[in-house]
């Protein structure tokens, strides 16, 4: 025998009211996850604006590969997407497929941050130069240690021993993971990009002051 399903109850107007949905504790989990390295950011955001308002900054030179690492991550946070859709649709192998790739993706963006690290160091603009020197490894740097954690997640949900539902649920919670972290390289490339002495000293109040 089949079990009657409960209905909501009836309020006095005579219209079920519905119950709100709850969210699971993995998401939640993740939402916090998302918001304490958010702050960190945007803390680290604010020293560094703060730092480049004093005279003794000096500005490294264009960085171009930092454009070619940007459309790199970019692709991986698509392709990624694109495995957890398929997964949620039932399209296993495609999802697997294109997980792989997005793995791969990922490990080359980090390649390519490592390659930027070592030339600036071989034309002398390591991490002692200056104080510019210094905040730009720190923030690539700090950005790469957490994308390391998201190739953990990612590594964890290549072998196939999980349930569909379970795969395609863990899935979406990494691929979110990974367009944070690109939002949050956007922001980081915006700031060593755009950013100058000049506009940091106006943010900061101290325009009229002489370096």
């Amino acid at each position: 025998m089949k079990p009657v399903p409960s209905w909501p109850s009836l309020p006095p107007g005579g219209v079920p009211i519905m119950q709100p949905r709850r969210r699971a504790p993995s998401q939640i989990a993740l939402w916090g996850l998302m918001g304490v390295i958010g702050m960190l950011f945007s803390l680290m955001l604010v020293a560094y604006v703060m730092r480049m308002s004093q005279g003794d900054w000096r500005p490294l030179p264009p960085v171009n590969a930092l454009w070619v690492n940007t459309g790199v991550l970019a692709a991986a946070c698509i392709v990624m997407q694109s495995s957890a859709s398929q997964a949620r649709h039932g399209e296993l192998r495609r999802s697997r497929r294109d997980w792989v790739l997005a793995g791969v993706l990922a490990i080359a963006f980090v390649a390519g941050q490592l390659w930027v690290w070592r030339d600036l160091t071989v034309r002398q603009l390591g991490v002692a130069g200056n104080p510019a020197n210094s905040f730009f490894f720190l923030l690539t740097g700090l950005h790469a240690l957490h994308l390391l954690g998201g190739l953990a997640a990612w590594a964890c949900l290549l072998p196939h021993r999980l349930a569909h539902a379970t795969r395609a649920r863990r899935l979406s919670l990494t691929a979110q993971y990974w367009h944070f972290l690109f939002v949050l390289w956007v922001a980081l490339f915006a700031a060593v990009v755009n950013l100058t002495p000049e506009i940091a000293q106006r943010l900061c109040g101290t325009g009229g002051v002489s370096p």
